[in-house]
């Protein structure tokens, strides 16, 4: 943090005081401080000594998440001392609340008011004040203020305009290579999105709070998972879940992240089952539980449902392919989702029951299913039931369908002349 001196030269003491509140500033200690303004703000002091006392309680009441608290210091600062309002510094913590205020809005109440407020306070500060000490800071929000309306490209120029600084506060070149990972990413290039994500583990600043270092943990997972490297994906997230800190705010949320990610890489990773359904039960059990629908508990119950079927557990992937369908009724890939419950009532030997989903999905399909594995299903089914002239017509259906090079093909023939003989 910059230093707010703007006294009369000569109070040297209360010079030093101040400057012990920014110390705490910088080392993250905020109970302090606040004890130090606290004390400060019961001192006789000068009009002029105590709005720069209120600037710095405001900054504590941002940080902490009172953003409403935070204007009204700045403006009880301005009260009494009015230059103050034209601090470089008065004007960048003025943009910092208002983007605060939009983010941390509830969904639905966010007002697009407060970043223009913000945009307005950082521009200022950009063209009007070329030697203040935190531009970098500036470029870094501003781009970050750019991201919320989905304008990359001026976000990315912002993200490079704030490496060029001094790394002022010293997360300020990590958080720009961070978020340029983060855009990266968004656009599919994890390739350039792991290089911005290596500089920001480079650059990280020991001692610090570790809650953004979760983040850059799994923002390299996706990265590497979209490029299929699932041992080095499965480390990163491995590493987010090492670093998190329980006294950060954001702990639970980058919990669960943690959980759902590893969950997910160990799904595509060969005799790794039980472990995926482990962290993915971790995440279920520590979320609140959706009212209505929710795409990531389906996809969640979805995922158990192809890892509970893969190791047999027939009862649990039909539960869980059941709950996927319930938490998105919109499902696009519903038929898929039946036709594995369809699956595993025919392992559990429910004959009956795989052929009443398989039909309930005739009911609900569009067009016709040309997918040659449900008509499969549903010959088997019908052929342990011995209902022969059934089995006849699905696996007709089958061999219409399944492709020439096929492992089935002789199955499904064979399986078929053997109907044929045995149908009445």
């Amino acid at each position: 943090m910059e230093a707010v001196v703007i006294i009369e030269p000569g109070n040297n003491a209360l010079d030093e005081k101040l400057h012990d509140i920014d110390r705490a500033f910088e080392a993250d200690d905020l109970r302090k401080a606040e004890s130090l303004i606290g004390r400060l703000l019961k001192t006789g002091i000068s009009d002029d000594e105590r709005a720069q006392v209120l600037l710095r309680r405001a900054r504590t009441r941002f940080l902490r998440q009172h953003s409403e608290d935070a204007l009204a210091d700045i403006e009880l600062a301005r009260e009494y001392f009015p230059p103050i309002r034209e601090l470089a510094y008065t004007k960048a913590l003025l943009g910092d609340i208002y983007f605060a205020k939009f983010m941390l809005a509830e969904v639905g109440f966010a007002d697009r008011a407060d970043t223009d407020r913000a945009y307005e306070y950082y521009n200022q500060v950009l063209q009007n004040y070329p030697h203040y000490r935190q531009r970098g800071w500036v470029h870094y929000q501003r781009g970050c203020l750019h991201l919320t309306e989905n304008n990359f490209e001026k976000a990315v120029q912002d993200f490079h305009a704030g490496l060029e600084y001094d790394n002022i506060p010293d997360f300020l070149h990590t958080f720009c290579y961070e978020r340029l990972g983060f855009v990266y990413l968004d656009h599919r290039d994890p390739e350039q999105a792991m290089h911005y994500l290596d500089k920001a583990l480079a650059t990280y600043p020991p001692g610090k709070n570790a809650a953004h270092l979760v983040m850059i943990h799994m923002l390299r997972s996706r990265a590497l998972r979209m490029i299929e490297n699932y041992e080095e994906a499965l480390q990163a997230a491995s590493e987010a879940l090492k670093s998190l800190d329980t006294a950060a705010p954001n702990y639970k949320e980058a919990f669960l992240e943690a959980h759902l990610a590893m969950g997910e890489i160990l799904a595509n990773m060969p005799d790794r089952e039980a472990e995926a359904i482990e962290h993915l039960i971790q995440f279920l059990q520590n979320s609140k539980r959706p009212l209505g629908v929710d795409v990531t508990w389906s996809r969640v119950y979805e995922t158990l449902g192809d890892l509970s079927l893969r190791l047999s557990r027939h009862e649990q992937a039909i539960e869980a392919f059941n709950a996927a369908l319930s938490f998105n009724p919109y499902h696009p890939m519903e038929l898929n989702v039946r036709y594995n419950i369809a699956r595993s009532y025919y392992r559990m030997k429910a004959y009956e029951k795989a052929i009443g989903v398989i039909k309930q999905m005739h009911d609900i399909a569009d067009e016709k299913i040309t997918d040659y594995r449900v008509y499969y299903v549903l010959g088997n089914s019908y052929f342990a039931l011995e209902r022969y002239d059934e089995a006849v017509s699905a696996y007709r259906e089958a061999a219409t369908y399944v492709p020439p090079n096929s492992k089935v093909v002789d199955k499904i023939q064979a399986y078929l002349r053997f109907s044929e003989q045995h149908a009445f």
